[in-house]
């Protein structure tokens, strides 16, 4: 198992590279099937149907649009339509399927009854694109896109997963252009099996999606705590699929050829579709909550965005569901009033803009290194080539062409040294300009890490760090934790931290270090890895609004660890910052460890010279001088083990006597 996990985690970026094509193309052929193939045939009318007898149905014309293509064909309304191209006519949707056969701009043979008098006419037929399924199209490819770009930034991320889910599911949900824009009822006979995947598919999609957007939103941009309980994670996905398989079940049934049951099919297809519309208005309602509980301008500015977004998304659908319908007779006669759903699809836009604009889920850096970089890459190497171009054409015609192959090796080798230098140089300068807030973080990280070599004393080096990390780069939460010898993780420097909520006294930091460097060369520990890695603390870190959790590791041995909140600008540190403060984690932990050896040998050194004080103290007293006894010789002399011993003896003569004498010895230290 443990080897298809690290085989998994190896392949991951290239499974969803794989995955996300196969999305892209199905959302691009959604699109296409929109435009080109499920555009409905129209005649600037209504049909309504009207039961005869109990087998059968006529059809009669209702508002029949003045001077549109059916009033010219002489058809008024209370008509009725008996046959469509020499086919006699039984339901509407008959008519339909045989209408949209007929090309745009060429005409369709009625045949119509008027006043109990039967008589046929052409009427030329239009074609009319359904809105709603193009702005749901569109939709599914822009929130499919930006969440490919969103996980790829951070393949581990859970609120990342989740935004790419309601991306993959939403594609998955319009497909149900691709069921409708097949001469339906004839292709489900000819290829079943075909049909039941699709419809497998898009139900899945419409049922898993409210569940996904809705918990996504109990997630971002902070967590509820109520969305972090077990039963309730494992509900927003059981849930959804009972529901899927339920209405496979049903709707399959429905349309099972030849009987149909439209009605079931409908009332299926309308649930579903109701139960987007409530965790719809439920997720902005959670979003307003989310944006109220923020407590910076930094933070609300991008939330404020993507409310905005929401909340354009849900006035341009009710505009479509009432008001539209309310001020045309019908979408058939006044398509142009039912046009404006198609600006649903400026919402995943938008959100993609306040995503990059403000560096939420980790994205921002990985976007503007990928194209501002890029551009510069090619700008520079364009520029080069024209200049190594305009100087070989010029230097060849100077000296002349036959060594022109040796001149232009020569130029290219300049380029090649040349180039590196300048587009860094670019780079730095586009930074510097346009991102200030990065290139700050960089040169402060850059120059902490070399001066931290300089340092001499644990208590130096924290101060530093702590004095770089908040007032250098402007960060209102951070924390230095240093562990000990029993492997408990206590802070020992922090701003903005309660110092009783950070003691972290078990983790799986080294487990979930060794599974990240799989796919990642900096690994960072969020918000949404701390379950995992600090069971303990979790809640108590992000009470403490602790975003981003930098290991400070030397020689394989976490020596401390770095948490850090919001920076200035109200994000998170991602991509660039994270491999600067990696850097920076590196270095300070080097400086700990030698710190923490210089603290250890002063200690021993001074233990050894109070040890020898101990020794010269305890050989003073010792007798200095043997008394003199008549007929005997007499020596003594004490040698420790060690520095000190416990040992001891003492010669006393006998007063007025020369040959008596006491002679102490004991172990006067109790070993």
């Amino acid at each position: 198992m443990k080897s298809l996990k690290a085989l998994y985690l190896k392949c991951r970026q290239q499974l969803i590279i794989g995955l996300s094509i196969v999305l892209i193309a199905v959302a691009v052929t959604n699109i296409y099937f929109v435009l080109e193939v499920r555009v409905t045939s129209n005649d600037e009318c209504l049909w309504i149907p009207k039961k005869i007898t109990k087998d059968s149905t006529a059809i009669f014309f209702d508002i029949v649009k003045i001077d549109g293509v059916t009033w010219e064909a002489g058809i008024r309304n209370g008509d009725q339509l008996i046959a469509i191209n020499g086919e006699t006519l039984h339901s509407t949707l008959q008519a339909q399927l045989i209408l949209n056969k007929v090309a745009s701009g060429d005409y369709a043979d009625y045949v119509v009854m008027k006043d109990g008098k039967v008589f046929e006419t052409k009427v030329r037929v239009k074609k009319l694109i359904q809105y709603g399924n193009l702005a749901n199209s569109l939709s599914a490819l822009f929130w499919m896109l930006i969440g490919f770009i969103v996980l790829t930034a951070k393949p581990d991320g859970r609120i990342q997963k989740l935004f790419y889910a309601i991306g993959a599911f939403a594609v998955l949900a319009s497909m149900n252009v691709l069921i409708q824009s097949f001469e339906f009822f004839g292709f489900v006979r000819e290829n079943p099996l075909l049909v039941l995947i699709i419809n497998i598919l898009w139900i899945s999609g419409l049922s898993f999606l409210p569940f996904i957007l809705l918990y996504f939103f109990w997630n971002f941009p902070q967590p509820f705590k109520f969305a972090q309980k077990k039963w309730l994670k494992r509900l927003m996905f059981i849930a959804p699929a009972i529901i899927a398989v339920v209405s496979i079940v049903n709707i399959n049934q429905a349309v099972n050829y030849p009987r149909v049951n439209l009605s079931a099919f409908l009332i299926n297809l309308y649930f579903l579709l109701g139960l987007l519309i409530i965790t719809n208005l439920a997720s902005f309602i959670f979003l307003i909550i989310q944006y109220r509980k923020l407590r910076t301008k930094q933070q609300k500015k991008p939330i404020l965005l993507i409310l905005f977004a929401f909340a354009f998304g849900i006035a341009v659908s009710i505009y479509a569901a009432t008001i539209a319908p309310a001020i045309a007779d019908s979408i058939f006669n006044s398509p142009e009033y039912f046009a404006p759903i198609l600006l649903v699809a400026l919402v995943p836009l938008i959100f993609a803009y306040a995503v990059f604009k403000y560096q939420l889920m980790d994205v921002s850096v990985v976007v503007k290194n990928t194209v501002i970089y890029g551009v510069a890459t090619l700008t520079i190497a364009a520029i080069y080539f024209v200049v190594i171009y305009i100087l070989g054409q010029s230097i060849s015609k100077a000296i002349g062409t036959e060594n022109q192959g040796i001149i232009a090796g020569i130029l290219f080798i300049i380029f090649a040294i040349i180039f590196q230098s300048t587009k860094d140089r670019f780079q730095d300068f586009l930074t510097k300009r346009f991102y200030p807030e990065q290139y700050a973080h960089q040169r402060v990280l850059m120059e902490l890490s070399n001066e931290l070599a300089t340092v001499v004393g644990l208590e130096n080096i924290l101060e530093m760090m702590n004095k770089t990390f908040v007032n250098a780069l402007k960060i209102n939460t951070f924390g230095i934790l240093i562990r000990d010898k029993e492997g408990v993780f206590r802070l020992v420097k922090s701003v903005g931290i309660n110092e009783e909520a950070c003691i972290i006294t078990r983790s799986n930091i080294a487990k979930f270090l060794k599974e990240r460097s799989l796919i990642a060369k900096y690994p960072a520990i969020c918000q949404s890895d701390f379950k995992n890695v600090f069971p303990d603390m979790a809640d108590r870190l992000i009470e403490e609004e602790i975003y981003t959790v930098i290991p400070m590791i030397i020689k394989n041995k976490i020596v401390g660890l770095l948490i850090f909140g919001l920076k200035h600008s109200g994000s998170q540190f991602a991509g660039k910052d994270i491999e600067l403060l990696w850097a920076a984690a590196n270095q300070a932990a080097v400086s700990i460890e030698n710190a923490r050896l210089y603290d250890t040998e002063a200690q021993k050194l001074k233990i050894e010279q109070d040890l020898d004080t101990a020794r010269k103290i305890q050989e003073s007293l010792l007798p200095a001088c043997i008394p003199d006894i008549r007929n005997l010789d007499i020596c003594g002399e004490m040698i420790p083990a060690m520095q000190v011993g416990g040992d001891y003896y003492d010669l006393l003569p006998v007063n007025g006597s020369d040959s008596k004498l006491y002679v102490i010895i004991g172990d006067v230290s109790g070993k």
